[in-house]
């Protein structure tokens, strides 16, 4: 889900008329950024469990009254980087005003299942505001210098298992061999 979910924002993007969107990591590595100069590239800095879903039923009932137990899927929060990797400065500043214009205008976005067995979704973004010390230590961390970029939340992902089994219940009680004293 999370590759759909940056897929899906990476296409927004690209149809609001920002060329040259790619979903890839903006980390300095042994090779440089190859192949990201002068591109809007999106990246997943951190996943988060979403607290307010982690108490939902593990037990599910059917139209046909048959009970199963299945794994509870996770909810989680992606923290994506946008980050405008231009030569130029002012190119830069106008892509990010471009991408926090786009995703003000339209902060739900679908996601429409191709393959079967796959579920349409929805997931809403939301500009995540970061200290200048955090933002520091990210690029720190990511091993280049500031440039131009904006960090969003996406809330709220849903991932599944597909670990599904039937549950017996309970129906009758016999407790006639139980005496209280």
């Amino acid at each position: 889900m999370i590759k759909e979910v940056l897929t899906v924002l990476k296409n927004e993007l690209h149809s609001a008329g920002l060329a040259d969107v790619v979903v890839n990591d903006i980390a300095k590595h042994e090779d440089g950024a190859a192949g990201l100069d002068n591109k809007v590239v999106i990246t997943l800095l951190n996943v988060q469990e979403e607290s307010t879903m982690k108490n939902i039923s593990r037990y599910v009932k059917n139209t046909s009254n048959v009970t199963k137990m299945e794994s509870p899927s996770a909810y989680v929060n992606l923290f994506v980087m946008v980050t405008a990797n231009m030569t130029d400065y002012d190119s830069a500043l106008i892509n990010i005003s471009k991408v926090i214009e786009v995703l003000r205008a339209k902060n739900v976005l679908e996601y429409v299942a191709t393959g079967i067995g796959e579920n349409n979704f929805t997931f809403r973004t939301e500009m995540h505001a970061v200290p200048f010390e955090q933002l520091s230590y990210i690029w720190g961390l990511l091993g280049g210098k500031i440039i131009p970029s904006v960090m969003y939340k996406v809330s709220v992902v849903k991932i599944g298992a597909k670990n599904i089994s039937d549950v017996q219940l309970i129906n009758d009680v016999d407790i006639k061999d139980i005496t209280v004293k």
